[in-house]
């Protein structure tokens, strides 16, 4: 178990004791496939999850979409987007989007590693990385795609502090959905998803 399981509290000293956390991320994330999803018929995308060390703790980098973005108008999510035919990688696509969507840039970003594979309602087939980004950091905001972002402490999704769930079957399988609300944000679906499985199957291992 990477935290410490009295508290459930994900606070350290100095950042050096987040980067062995961090570190230790990335070797469960190399000890550990991805969960992959073969579904030729959806749409590719990829997100990144970016870490940071704010106040002694590892926070969570989320935005707020505009109403002008094609999908998931005015929610909260991971910077990404869809695979474009010139994208080498589905990697390279999330470090391209975060660019893109806030100004961070490929070069700032330590890949710790790949996690799951999501189906999302809108159809697509979503690849999710995780990396270090410094901070602060001077963010760049694309206001076309994004209306604001906030950082969020990865202990809210580490202890499960949802503040309600709600379950639905998508295509003969059963999901729960957990609403997240912090800093005025809420963070459900989706994102909410990926973060609560990135925290119950990664860090709390």
């Amino acid at each position: 178990m990477i935290y410490m399981a009295e508290t459930c509290m994900l606070t350290f000293n100095d950042y050096n004791q987040f980067l062995a956390f961090c570190d230790k991320i990335k070797q469960a994330l190399n000890q550990r496939p991805p969960r992959a999803i073969e579904r030729k018929t959806l749409k590719d995308a990829a997100v990144l999850i970016p870490i940071m060390f704010k106040d002694n703790q590892p926070h969570v980098l989320v935005t707020k979409r505009t109403n002008n973005v094609g999908t998931h108008k005015g929610e909260v999510s991971l910077p990404g987007g869809g695979i474009d035919e010139d994208d080498a990688t589905p990697l390279h696509t999330a470090l391209r989007e975060s660019y893109e969507e806030v100004g961070i840039k490929p070069e700032d970003v330590t890949v710790l590693g790949e996690f799951d594979h999501f189906i999302s309602i809108y159809g697509f087939h979503v690849y999710t990385f995780v990396g270090i980004i410094p901070y602060p950091y001077q963010l760049t905001i694309n206001h076309d795609e994004i209306e604001s972002y906030t950082e969020v402490p990865l202990s809210l999704f580490v202890e499960e502090k949802y503040d309600d769930v709600q379950y639905y079957t998508y295509e003969g399988t059963p999901y729960a959905i957990y609403y997240y609300h912090y800093n005025g944000y809420t963070i459900w679906g989706l994102t909410a998803r990926i973060l609560t499985d990135f925290s119950r199957k990664v860090i709390k291992i």
